[in-house]
């Protein structure tokens, strides 16, 4: 796999309405203190997990089948992120086969009420690794908020066993070390989840870099139910809820609902967390 330098790509530029502007808007006084809550749960999207009770007798993944994956190249799912009655946030997830190896990106923007007291933009990329075990190779970020820019890379060496967390827009480099012999990041563990053979009843622990650090997600298979959600008919999920292990201190929780079919879609989820409550639900997939 070829690697490739990100640092030219990205745009500063920020939507405003029904256009692009390359000035951000500052934010209003009475949500500045709110936003740096409010823009990582909204930016991370399904993947902020924590519960307080964890299983005893949870244990690694399942192998991945890769001849079966439930998703083919190009798929695009769109999501809205609300809090209550107001939009906060639209993303939209997808997936791409680069040669050898799967690439996921996100898109994000701010939506609603968030759009006009404190607008911003991004997008994420992550790489799996182009033979198994499942296990990602490289996560960066691009994000543009009126007062801040974020700019980053983060690529794992396994043969090392350290990671290494490239700063762009800050001009700093980061090292971390880990002990497992596949991790994910916060974008492939979505795609992770989909890709279990997971039934009611099952836990398993995956093993997640975020910030120049190894954490834990323990995830729990809880039920397979017949619900509808948003547009999406009454219809067989199985519903999911992933814990906080080791190296993480985030409180809140996380139940999403995946379609229990050949595609497990994430239809809807609910993020708990102690600011309130986000609902994410799909607005289409192609």
């Amino acid at each position: 796999m070829v690697a490739v330098d990100r640092r030219a790509t990205g745009s500063a530029a920020v939507r405003t309405g029904g256009g692009v502007a390359n000035t951000p808007r500052a934010p209003r006084p009475a949500v500045a203190g709110y936003r740096c809550t409010l823009l990582r749960v909204a930016l991370c999207c399904l993947l902020t997990f924590a519960f307080s009770l964890l299983p005893t007798h949870a244990a690694s993944p399942p192998p991945v089948d890769f001849a079966h994956l439930p998703w083919k190249d190009g798929e695009t799912l769109t999501y809205m992120v609300s809090m209550g009655l107001f939009d906060a946030a639209e993303g939209s997830f997808t997936a791409h086969q680069k040669g050898g190896h799967w690439e996921f990106k996100l898109k994000m923007a701010s939506r609603g009420i968030v759009d006009d007291f404190y607008p911003f933009t991004g997008w994420f990329w992550c790489e799996l690794a182009p033979d198994a075990p499942w296990r990602s190779v490289e996560y960066g970020e691009y994000r543009f908020e009126p007062k801040r820019i974020v700019k980053e890379q983060t690529r794992i060496d396994y043969a090392a066993r350290e990671g290494t967390r490239e700063i762009w827009t800050d001009g700093k480099t980061k090292t971390f070390s880990f002990k497992v012999d596949a991790l994910d990041d916060v974008g492939t563990m979505l795609y992770h989840l989909r890709a279990l053979p997971l039934k009611p009843g099952d836990h398993c622990i995956l093993h997640v870099y975020e910030s120049d650090s190894d954490k834990e997600a323990i995830i729990e298979c809880q039920a397979r139910e017949t619900r509808a959600f948003g547009s999406w008919p009454a219809q067989p999920v199985l519903r999911i809820v992933a814990l906080p292990g080791k190296g993480t201190h985030h409180r809140g929780g996380l139940t999403i609902w995946l379609t229990d079919d050949a595609r497990h879609l994430p239809i809807h989820a609910d993020l708990e967390f102690r600011y309130g409550t986000f609902t994410i639900d799909l607005e289409s997939a192609k």
